[in-house]
């Protein structure tokens, strides 16, 4: 029994420790739960937040575009404190200071989406505008930062505190009407603004405007509504990698075809299109060929658009050199204007990209966006377009260069537009750009990423009319095909002669000339239709025979020949043969021909065959005997010195190479008819002549015999035994001595 009650006992402790400790525990979780109640209702409770996003509502409703004030010194703007609004942007508003007291609120302060900003400054810095319990809330707020989105904090009067993200200013209130006018103006933020530049023009800034357009069953962004009607839209993701311009398309490598600007170059050219006279400071000169981006945008690329594509219009484009961080808009707008091109597919101008930007006060530069870049990045649209990795072309190129261009940067520095190398193709990306045809009807969307502006498919396209033909005179007889206006841009025009390669127009008309019966089929096509019409050319017989001479003229080398052709029918070919017709050789259409290399003093068996466009021949043939040249002669005068005069063939100089080599001396040439060699002893003198062709040489031998006894000199006179002249010059030697 004793046991059993020690036993009783032990068990008895047991359960009531398990129990106790089950009572601390809920202990615990209660004195959690209702701290975590009590912070929860200090911290961002439902009034705090109903009460903050009135202040959010009121903000957007006015349309105050708080972001342009963000700097990296200060990350904030004070809405509200000690009882006023709008302290930091100078604005009195007693409508605001009303409701903001009404609410209770003791500082609220705007700041960007991405907290890290505001936290590392209340963390870094003293600031009499934030208290410090507002200060420890700020920091414990853990938030990612939401693209297009403000971010308030409030502290309330009593105790409370409160932060929620909103909309930056009216992203989401669609454009009624895609259309140039008051009612849809805004003057801060996101949206459309007018264009204080030019009249009737509107442009779209902000961080995210409603300019979202479907095109070519893609997303797409309005930059502009131009005065003249177009719209100008670029391509809200990037083409891959592309040079502006490859190394050797236009520089000196090119031979010269790609003009004179773009000769000195060997990192590409600047200039986007051909212009006569393409001045940059001082750098001037032709520009004879596109850059290679130009080329691939206004074909391969244009060629791959299906839907839409009706409602690309050609147009004028800006695409001056401008200068470096300026720090004056409307100089840069200015630069830009002092060249035009005219085309269809091009890229966004240095300019447009600073004047997408809401925030004028820190970014309507290039100096101020480069310098404030960090702020910029985030009250620009066109900067969301920048691919992670790179950076994306302007059509601008830098001055007083001819290889560097602008480009839109999102690797280092990032939103700064900085000029490259054109020929560089690594991370450098493109986005295509294009101006939409004044007749473009929107006939559905609100301007939102999700609810794009749709096009009327129906609105520009055009009605295809059927070519006509209009031919003219008896033999040969032309006929000319006239196509539709739109056939300069819009439409696929083409012609075909007799079932043949089709050949594309880029024009109201084309002319063909017949020689004999054919046929053609002229075609219109946008694309989707086509529409295409039949002529068919009949010719009366007529002669076409062929009269025929021929004359020739002969050197000892060559013959030329000279062949006199008539025919009612155009000749296409002369050929020419000098063996009687075994081989041929194609002179094209000129009746001049010269035969080389010919030998001297021999007959040849000239014929030419002349043939036309009916393909009916004639054939007339000489005999041609080529001229010929004697070889050099030679007279021997004199005893000592010997004199060797040498005679040539009339020519020499002219058509006639003439020279002589005495001994083992250099050739000697000689452009004389006669040359007389002196030879004081005995020796070999070899006269050459050629017409390049033949050769004729002759050789001389000089032997040179005395005696003694006729040789006088200055001292004396003396009888040698002497028979050769090498004998008495050696005697003659020693009596010197």
């Amino acid at each position: 029994m004793k046991n059993e009650k020690g036993f009783l006992l032990a068990e008895a402790l047991i359960v009531s420790t398990f129990v106790l400790t089950i009572l601390i525990i809920l202990f615990i979780q209660f004195s959690n739960l209702t701290n975590n109640y009590k912070n929860s209702y200090s911290h961002n409770n439902v009034e705090a937040i109903y009460d903050l996003s009135s202040v959010a509502n009121y903000l957007t409703t006015n349309q105050y575009d708080l972001s342009q004030y963000l700097t990296i010194e200060k990350p904030y703007v004070l809405v509200y404190k000690n009882n006023s609004c709008n302290i930091d942007i100078n604005l009195t508003d007693s409508f605001c200071d009303n409701f903001m007291k009404e609410m209770g609120a003791k500082t609220v302060i705007y700041t960007s989406s991405d907290v890290k900003a505001i936290q590392y400054y209340v963390n870094n810095n003293e600031d009499n505008n934030i208290s410090q319990s507002f200060r420890e809330f700020i920091s414990k707020i853990d938030a990612k930062p939401i693209q297009n989105k403000g971010r308030l904090f409030a502290e309330f009067d009593n105790g409370t505190f409160s932060t929620i993200a909103f909309d930056l200013n009216n992203e989401n209130n669609p454009i009624k009407s895609l259309e140039c006018t008051k009612e849809n103006i805004v003057t801060s933020g996101s949206g459309m603004y007018f264009d204080d530049t030019e009249d009737g023009k509107c442009i779209f800034k902000g961080a995210n405007p409603n300019n979202y357009i479907r095109f070519n069953d893609e997303l797409w962004r309005i930059i502009s509504l131009e005065s003249d009607g177009t719209i100008k839209i670029i391509r809200s993701e990037t083409e891959s990698e592309k040079a502006y311009d490859t190394i050797g398309n236009r520089d000196q490598s090119s031979n010269g075809a790609g003009g004179t600007y773009c000769a000195s170059s060997i990192f590409g050219c600047n200039a986007w299109g051909k212009t006569e006279n393409f001045i940059n400071e001082g750098i001037t000169g032709s520009v004879l060929k596109e850059s290679s981006l130009n080329t691939y945008l206004n074909n391969n690329y244009l060629n791959n658009i299906k839907t839409n594509k009706a409602n690309i219009i050609t147009h004028s484009w800006n695409v001056g050199p401008v200068k470096n961080n300026n720090d004056n808009i409307e100089d840069q707008m200015n630069d830009e204007k002092t060249i035009q091109w005219n085309g269809k597919i091009g890229l966004i101008t240095a300019s447009e990209y600073i004047r997408a930007n809401s925030n004028t006060n820190q970014c309507g530069t290039i100096s101020l966006n480069n310098n404030n870049s960090a702020t910029c990045q985030t009250t620009n649209w066109i900067y969301t377009i920048t691919p992670e990795d790179g950076a994306f072309w302007t059509i601008t190129p830098n001055h007083n260069n001819n290889y560097q261009s602008y480009a839109i940067n999102n690797t280092q520095n990032k939103g700064n537009i900085n000029y490259t190398q054109t020929s560089n193709d690594q991370t450098i990306y493109v986005a295509p750009t294009l101006y939409l045809t004044d007749k473009t009807v929107i006939n559905g969307g609100t301007g939102t990423k999700d609810d794009p502006y749709t096009i009327d498919l129906e609105s520009v396209k055009i009605e295809l009319i059927e070519p006509t033909f209009t031919e003219e005179g008896t033999y040969p007889k032309t006929v000319t095909v006239h196509f539709q206006e739109e056939c300069k841009g819009n439409l696929t025009c083409t012609y075909q002669v007799d079932g043949g390669s089709p050949v594309t127009v880029k024009d109201t008309s084309a002319t063909i000339k017949f020689t004999k019966n054919g046929s053609i089929l002229a075609t219109v096509s946008d694309g989707e239709s086509m529409i295409n019409n039949n002529y068919s050319v009949n010719i009366d017989k007529i002669d076409d025979s062929i009269n025929l001479n021929i004359s020739t003229s002969s050197t000892s080398n060559s013959i030329t020949v000279v062949a006199n052709a008539t025919s009612n029918i155009d000749i296409t070919e002369y050929e020419y043969s000098n063996d009687g017709g075994k081989t041929w050789t194609s002179g094209g259409t000129k009746n001049t021909f010269v035969f080389k290399n010919l030998s001297q003093n021999t007959t040849y068996h000239i014929m030419v065959r002349v043939t036309n466009e009916n393909d009916v021949t004639k054939t007339a043939e000489t005999r041609v005997t080529t001229s010929s040249f004697t070889n050099p002669t030679f007279e021997d005068k004199g005893v000592y010195p010997r004199i060797i005069t040498i005679t040539y063939p009339e020519g020499c100089g002219t058509s006639l190479v003439c020279s002589y080599q005495k001994d083992n001396e250099p050739p000697v040439e000689v452009k004389t008819k006669t040359m007389q060699v002196e030879f004081d002893y005995h020796g070999t003198l070899v006269a050459t002549v050629t017409d390049g062709t033949n050769i004729l040489s002759s050789t001389y031998n000089v032997k040179i015999t005395l005696r003694a006894v006729d040789l006088e000199y200055n001292n004396s006179k003396t009888g040698l035994e002497c028979e050769d002249a090498q004998c008495a010059l050696d005697e003659i030697k020693k009596m010197l001595n």
